[in-house]
């Protein structure tokens, strides 16, 4: 019985050790292949998201290759300033008159523009304004009583203020400011632009070359000093 007992238990203790060991170890199998194929499909899934991204990265170059070409496309701003010819100056309104009838009658658009020049400057003694007009004359008919030539200023920045003359040269401004110190004045001399009217025809911008070069010389010669220039269409370079 004894003997029977220990087979027994040895039998149970066999069967128990093959079902743990061999059964959980095939079972473990397929889980670790699933898991297995699991991971190899995560790589898939990264690799298709990668290829995805590529993708987007590739739409986004040619989109902004697009912008670039077309911002290549529309070129260097236009607007840039425009040059005019223009003929002058002319001493006279008729002769510029003239020439625009017959540059008009030859097709070109042309129209006479007076355009002012700063030639060197000018001098002026004068008095500070008074405070009303009323005073101005009260101080006019003072100096006028003394024997000052003088007026008053009656516009701009020195109204009511009294003018003794305007001067080419410096030396003889400080010389009649002098003068009227020495009346007991505080005579003040402020420097001008001197600014004289010109007169010259323009021609618009793509008509000049359309004019025989004999016809500018025949202009040319109808007056003297005349010269035949390039400028910006919106004004004429100081001289």
């Amino acid at each position: 019985m004894r003997a029977i007992f220990i087979f027994l238990l040895t039998a149970n203790l066999a069967f128990f050790g093959y079902q743990y060991f061999f059964t959980s170890s095939v079972a473990t199998t397929p889980s670790v292949k699933a898991k297995v194929e699991s991971a190899g499909q995560g790589d898939e899934l990264k690799l298709l998201a990668e290829q995805g991204g590529s993708a987007s990265l590739r739409v986004k170059v040619k989109a902004e290759t697009a912008v670039e070409n077309q911002v290549a496309s529309v070129g260097p701003e236009r607007g840039a300033a425009e040059f005019c010819t223009m003929v002058g100056p002319y001493g006279q309104l008729l002769q510029a008159e003239y020439a625009v009838e017959r540059l008009t009658a030859l097709g070109a658009v042309a129209h006479i523009t007076p355009v002012e020049i700063k030639e060197g400057e000018s001098y002026w003694v004068y008095l500070r304004p008074e405070m009303s007009e009323k005073e101005a004359l009260r101080r006019l008919y003072e100096l006028q009583k003394k024997g000052i030539e003088s007026h008053i200023i009656a516009k701009g920045e020195l109204t009511n203020g009294v003018s003794f003359g305007r001067f080419a040269d410096y030396a003889e401004a400080e010389v009649r400011s002098s003068e009227i110190k020495n009346q007991g004045y505080d005579a003040q001399i402020k420097m001008l632009p001197k600014m004289i009217q010109e007169v010259w025809v323009v021609v618009d911008t793509g008509f000049a070359e359309k004019i025989d070069e004999t016809v500018w010389v025949d202009l040319l010669s109808k007056d003297t000093g005349l010269e035949k220039r390039q400028n910006f269409c919106l004004g004429v370079a100081s001289q």
